[in-house]
């Protein structure tokens, strides 16, 4: 570009300096121009070439310019997903780490379990063999026994045996309730009984002492008239208390008794009555006392 222009200033400088011809003047300033054009073409065609290598150089920094935004969002990309990587990875830790955690937590419990099922297999390995004893003298049993094949059917037998046993147990338990039960119901007949007999006494006594005080009015007033209707009265009252007495036990011997009684105002037909309940009362006790006296001898020994 330089040389251009000291070219085209020598040239203008030499025309200037030099006389010529307007013809020489026209065709030098033709040649001028030409040169001046030719120059201008070159420059154009330098500029065009400059213009394609910025062209070419702009595309190619626009590519490089393209490439490196796509690397850009590659290593973007690149660092989301490691650090979703990272925290799926930090997660899945954290369940690892929980899950090793409760492993062990239930490798611990099974420990002690596995301990605890030793301790009764030991236990049960030491009933096992103090159970052998008994087992050998079973065998031992159905040698010398022809009732018996199997060790089940002596277990059985024993099963029965025992149930047996229980159910004595229980009616001589029965058996002593009802002794005891009857027991106290014949006490509480003889205290009855003897109440009724002291009420009698004092009643008796009560009338002799108003016979007396009759009598001594009788001998007060020294009148045998008297005297015998006193005793008549007397007797008359007696008799009373008496037939009292004996309504009042036939009452509580109908009352307690377990058969019903067609009601009777016989004095005679009550009397009977009362011996009759006297004396079943008496067999009851006598046959509850047979009966405790055996049971309470036999419970201690085994069926």
């Amino acid at each position: 570009m330089e040389d251009l222009t000291a070219q085209m200033a020598g040239a203008v400088q030499q025309m200037t300096l030099e006389d010529v011809s307007p013809a020489t003047r026209l065709l030098e300033k033709r040649r001028q121009m030409f040169e001046v054009q030719e120059a201008l073409e070159t420059q154009k065609e330098e500029f065009a070439r400059r213009e394609e290598l910025f062209k070419r150089r702009e595309e190619q920094l626009r590519k490089q310019d393209l490439e490196l935004q796509q690397s850009l969002i590659r290593f973007n990309k690149f660092l989301q997903e490691n650090d979703s990587k990272l925290t799926r990875a930090e997660k899945k830790a954290t369940e690892e780490i929980k899950l090793r955690e409760q492993k062990e937590k239930e490798i611990q419990e099974l420990s002690m379990q596995m301990d605890e099922l030793s301790k009764v297999k030991d236990e049960m390995k030491a009933i096992l063999d103090k159970n052998l004893v008994y087992e050998k003298y079973l065998l031992s049993v159905l040698e010398q026994s022809d009732d018996f094949n199997e060790i089940g059917d002596l277990l059985k037998r024993y099963e029965t045996l025992k149930a047996h046993h229980k159910d004595l147990q229980d009616r001589a338990a029965r058996v002593v309730s009802l002794n005891d039960e009857y027991r106290n119901e014949l006490q509480a007949y003889l205290k009855e009984g003897q109440d009724t007999k002291l009420k009698g006494h004092n009643e008796i006594a009560m009338l002799q002492k108003t016979l007396e005080e009759y009598q001594l009015d009788s001998l007060v007033a020294g009148s045998s008239r008297e005297r015998m209707l006193e005793e008549g009265a007397e007797r008359v009252l007696e008799y009373g208390k008496c037939l009292m007495v004996i309504n009042n036990l036939y009452e509580r011997a109908r009352s307690n008794s377990k058969m019903k009684q067609v009601f009777t105002s016989d004095p005679a037909e009550q009397l009977k009555m009362i011996q009759e309940f006297v004396r079943d009362l008496s067999y009851i006790v006598q046959m509850v006392s047979k009966t405790s006296n055996p049971a309470s001898s036999g419970q201690g020994k085994p069926t």
